[in-house]
């Protein structure tokens, strides 16, 4: 009892520090996550960061960090802005639609981090270009990449786990989660585009005309588009290849610096955002806690108790538990603790768990989705939010929390009606 009750007391502690933004988060994370290894929550301490800590993310957050800060010399986001810019026709709202949908459709075939990590430093090029508030357009790829993940079964790790623990094939994700996605994408930005009406009002025709954006090529913009060429070709066959993403980050970045910058490589390593990592380090720890000593399965098998036998009952639990969760803790642990409780539902009540389809669909869609709830609901939130702030632009944790809660929300409603009216 004195683990759990450590480690929930430590988790809302350093919650309550990170909302409040009285102490740096990393600070606040690191310390939590030591307090945690000081007192013997762990079993095994000497496990703790091979059980719990997903260094897969680590890396590849490292390691793309090195090619975004590679490929920034290189003007490839600027010319690619300048692109979106001309075909939007100066709207702002049409080029936010086109970003949302690019980071949609790519972040279901390729992590969402990376997604993010080339899209953010491009709309930022743009914004500082033409001079419009980046916020809302980072706020959409951030949603757009957690709900377009959600669509494939190589989307979202959560995804990943379900298929593997169901036996569900890649199609198998496509025809149930990728209609529904498409309709939660499409919701969303139509919300997002009245929420930011105002500033999304802007209309930057005159200057395309006048010829302000011109397109400048060379031989360093076509040896960046090269590398981002073989990086996402390698990212979208890296299970065929049986090659880890974060072995592709860390090779693409460092050869990166090596074909771009050779002369700059401490330059390079200092743009790499070891707050950040440190901080995804910590919070690995803190929710592995919450792991170690129950807490998550005893939330699971408190969702299948309140369900009363009643599939349909436990259907709409799975999503809104799963989504308000995966806003607070890791959805990977909370995900493969649910998997062997929905494994065991038939032998619960047979008659009314006969069919667990419906439920893996409801937790795919629940931990994936709920992700959009806080500003560390998902690894891509974290990673863009940081580079918005190196930019001059801060979002804070409750400005983030009242529109991505809204849109957790729209994406649960329509995620339970699916639901219940498809199965």
């Amino acid at each position: 009892m004195y683990e759990i009750i450590a480690s929930v007391a430590i988790f809302f502690t350093v919650y309550i520090f990170i909302v409040t933004e009285r102490v740096h988060r990393t600070v606040a994370a690191m310390i939590g996550a030591t307090a945690l290894m000081f007192m013997q929550i762990f079993e095994n301490p000497h496990e703790v960061y091979i059980r719990y800590v997903d260094f897969n993310t680590i890396f590849l957050l490292i390691g793309m960090m090195l090619f975004v800060a590679s490929m920034k010399t290189t003007g490839f986001f600027q010319y690619v802005g300048v692109k979106g810019l001309k075909l939007s026709g100066g709207s702002l709202k049409r080029l936010f639609f086109t970003l949302t949908l690019l980071v949609a459709v790519i972040s279901a075939f390729i992590d969402n981090v990376t997604t993010v990590l080339i899209f953010v430093p491009m709309t930022l090029a743009v914004a500082d270009a033409v001079g419009f508030d980046p916020t809302p357009f980072i706020l959409g790829e951030i949603f757009a990449s957690n709900i377009g993940g959600t669509a494939t079964l190589i989307g979202d790790p959560p995804n990943i786990l379900i298929g593997m623990a169901a036996h569900l094939s890649f199609i198998d994700f496509i025809i149930n989660l990728a209609p529904i996605s498409i309709a939660i994408f499409v919701v969303v930005d139509l919300f997002l585009l009245f929420v930011y009406r105002k500033e999304l009002s802007q209309d930057f025709s005159s200057l395309i005309r006048e010829g302000m954006f011109q397109e400048i090529r060379g031989p360093k913009l076509i040896l960046g588009e090269i590398l981002l060429g073989v990086t996402i070709t390698l990212f979208l066959f890296q299970h065929k290849l049986n090659i880890s993403g974060s072995s592709i980050a860390l090779m693409m970045g460092f050869l990166s610096v090596l074909f771009i910058e050779k002369d700059k490589v401490e330059d390079f390593l200092k743009e790499v955002d070891w707050g950040t990592i440190f901080f995804f380090l910590a919070l690995f720890i803190i929710t592995g806690a919450l792991e170690e000593t129950g807490v998550l399965e005893k939330i699971a098998h408190f969702m299948v108790a309140i369900a009363a036998g009643s599939a349909q009952r436990l259907e709409v639990i799975l999503i809104s538990f799963s989504a308000f969760l995966s806003a607070f803790v890791d959805n990977i642990p909370y995900t493969a603790t649910m998997i062997p409780v929905i494994e065991s539902l038939k032998n619960i009540d047979p008659h009314a768990f006969s069919n667990l389809q419906p439920f893996w669909w409801a937790l795919a869609l629940g931990a994936c989705l709920g992700g959009n709830g806080t500003p560390i609901g998902a690894s891509a939130n974290v990673v863009a939010l940081q580079v918005l702030r190196q930019y001059g632009k801060e979002v804070s944790f409750r400005k983030f929390v009242r529109v991505g809660m809204s849109v957790v929300l729209i994406s649960v409603v329509m995620s339970v009606f699916y639901i219940l009216l498809r199965f």
